[in-house]
């Protein structure tokens, strides 16, 4: 679109938020998750046109303003390309209901509070007279069939990971703000997060309970299976009980992968929100990725976003942090995790070649060889998948 800076036309914009930062003041569309920083002078020429000012008088006062000229095409080009502009008779998007708004503030209402509260401190007294019911990894442990246990906490898990990121979800959804729910990858792990880049449309100070309500899901399940094991007891068979702890164990597993912050888990963005940057993981990345071709006499690496000056800055001690994170989980994967893969292959192997074995235990070792196929093959695709995406995002190429 070219309009000079004389013209008198006006143009339309769609329903637009905007927050002030450190380094300007971040504009976006909540219902696109398109966002960028614009300076605080860029910020009220918005406000302008939004108003029906036309573009010659929005040109005239920045130049009165700012002492130079603004150049009119390339700032309506931007604002295209990030898609604020809005055609004559386009609806404008933005301004729909959010779905689940209401559920999403029922949740998060003081009736809920109390409940998690009631619920959280009765399973704490119940820990405290009870030793059994403490989270143990012994309570992985209910049955000897090796199969059964990835199987029933694989199918347990899925409703409570929905829950989990259920709750991120309506956390952000309360405040009119829409989420997606997809599958990703942090290192060899395979996560499941609700995306909510529209929570760049609210101040810092409210970002708090969409990052943490996922972790605050995981605490009221712990009480809610925990509370289920005691009320189980003595009623049907004793797996049932033991199920519940299980799951609960798992929540708390959940729970302490939070602090693994490194894998930009949901404390990540508690952290870099109190610190007020935007992009602290990728701004620490490039810096490591600077470091060790400057090392090498390599050519350095050109960046792919510009960074804000406090991610640069909070990128000098977070660097460490994260060399340090990843290699705990580099480490705890040769010490921990392969030998135990490799011991687990080896009796599958051994019921396999048996020829001995019962039909039951071919079953069993079947039956695991199966979900760990499907657990590596889902790895694989999203994998993959990323690779191509960013692949597609560099060369300018809609994924």
């Amino acid at each position: 679109m070219t309009v000079a800076s004389s013209d008198s036309t006006t143009v339309l914009l769609h329903k637009l938020t905007m927050i002030a930062q450190d380094d300007g003041v971040m504009v976006g569309r909540p219902d696109t998750a398109s966002y960028a920083v614009f300076p605080e002078e860029g910020a009220e020429a918005l406000r302008m046109l939004d108003s029906g000012l036309p573009v010659s008088e929005v040109a005239a006062w920045y130049e009165r303003t700012c002492g130079e000229t603004l150049d009119v095409e390339d700032f309506l080009e931007a604002l295209g390309e990030l898609g604020f502009l809005r055609a004559e008779g386009e609806d404008d998007s933005a301004s729909a209901q959010v779905r689940w708004q209401r559920l999403g503030r029922w949740t998060f209402s003081w009736p809920a509070w109390l409940c998690y509260t009631a619920l959280i401190g009765a399973a704490i007294v119940a820990m405290v007279r009870d030793r059994s019911l403490r989270p143990s990894y012994h309570d992985v442990f209910f049955t000897d069939h090796l199969a059964l246990i990835p199987i029933t906490l694989t199918v347990v898990q899925i409703p409570c990971i929905l829950v989990h990121e259920g709750f991120h979800a309506l956390s952000g959804r309360r405040l009119g703000l829409p989420s997606t729910l997809t599958i990703s990858r942090r290192l060899y792990y395979l996560v499941a997060e609700t995306r909510l880049d529209s929570l760049f449309s609210v101040e810092r100070r409210r970002r708090y309970l969409p990052f943490v309500a996922g972790m605050l899901a995981d605490t009221v399940l712990v009480a809610i299976m925990t509370l289920l094991a005691v009320a189980l007891r003595g009623y049907g068979p004793a797996w049932c009980s033991a199920v519940c702890l299980a799951v609960a164990f798992t929540c708390v597993m959940r729970l302490i992968w939070q602090f693994m912050f490194y894998l930009e888990t949901d404390l990540y963005y508690v952290l870099t929100n109190a610190l007020r940057c935007s992009d602290l993981q990728n701004a620490t990345r490039f810096q490591l990725r600077t470091l060790f071709r400057r090392l090498l006499r390599r050519t350095l690496p050109q960046p792919d976003a510009d960074w804000s000056d406090r991610d640069r800055a909070m990128a000098r001690w977070y660097a460490p942090l994260l060399v340090a994170g990843y290699g705990f989980s580099i480490g705890s994967l040769v010490w921990a995790g392969i030998p135990t893969t490799v011991h687990f292959w080896s009796q599958i192997a051994d019921r396999f070649r048996g020829t001995g074995t019962p039909t039951a235990g071919l079953l069993d070792a079947a039956s695991f060889v199966g979900l760990t196929s499907l657990q590596i093959g889902l790895l694989l695709y999203v994998t993959v998948r990323d690779r191509r995406a960013r692949k597609a995002t560099n060369q300018g190429v809609p994924s």
